[in-house]
């Protein structure tokens, strides 16, 4: 068995056009240790966003493997793998898709384990985490009265509060300014440092690069270094 903590095996995602198939990840190899912070670059319409959804379980490829702590995930049944996210995979989606008839707390307790019913125990998960990404005073507010800062914190709230044990995160920083980014950064740097998670990262910007322990760069499906 592999000793990667995360590899995918010439995994490749297609999409047929009417003239052409787009091969949006094109026989990616690639092998993430343990509590590695990875950094894919590239600019748009390279396939960092469909390579990290291919990671992350959320789509399937066209063929190839992906494989997390042996498992190939891309061969699990649909409620497996919703398991699997539930528990160990964190997501920060690039446009936050956060539910805009949901409170600040009803975004981040819809992640928590769905089974549970034991409003205390959720609330004392989910306070920590507002005042550490001082969202305290918007805990009753929706995201149409966010700032897009506050949105993206309400995102990663919503991801650390599973406690997992990887995280993807497509353009963390793409979408806020320049202090939000800093703190967005110091967060994932935490979670790294004090709670072993491994974090793999898309990116077309330079924020993050002095951070990574490994940057690849991604160009028309293929990672190119």
């Amino acid at each position: 068995m592999s000793s990667a903590f995360i590899e995918c095996i010439s995994l490749s995602k297609y999409f047929n056009g009417r003239n052409q198939i787009t091969k949006a990840v094109d026989e990616v190899n690639l092998s993430i240790n343990r509590n590695e912070f990875i950094l894919i670059k590239g600019r748009s319409g390279a396939g960092k966003s469909t390579l990290l959804n291919l990671m992350c379980g959320l789509d399937r490829p066209t063929r190839g493997d992906v494989i997390i702590e042996n498992e190939y995930i891309n061969k699990l049944s649909n409620q497996i793998m919703s398991r699997l996210l539930l528990k160990k995979i964190g997501i920060i989606f690039q446009n936050f898709n956060l539910l805009p008839t949901y409170t600040v707390y009803e975004n981040i307790e819809i992640a928590l384990d769905p089974t549970t019913t034991d409003s205390g125990r959720n609330e004392r998960i989910i306070a920590p985490l507002l005042e550490q990404l001082e969202l305290t005073d918007k805990v009753n507010s929706l995201p149409s009265e966010l700032s897009m800062g506050q949105q993206q914190k309400v995102a990663i709230a919503r991801t650390l509060v599973k406690q997992p044990s990887i995280i993807f995160a497509d353009e963390p920083t793409g979408s806020v300014d320049e202090e939000t980014a800093k703190e967005i950064i110091q967060h994932l740097l935490f979670l790294k440092n004090e709670r072993n998670v491994t974090l793999v990262v898309s990116t077309h910007g330079n924020a993050l690069d002095s951070f990574a322990d490994r940057i690849l760069l991604m160009n028309k499906g293929k990672i190119i270094n």
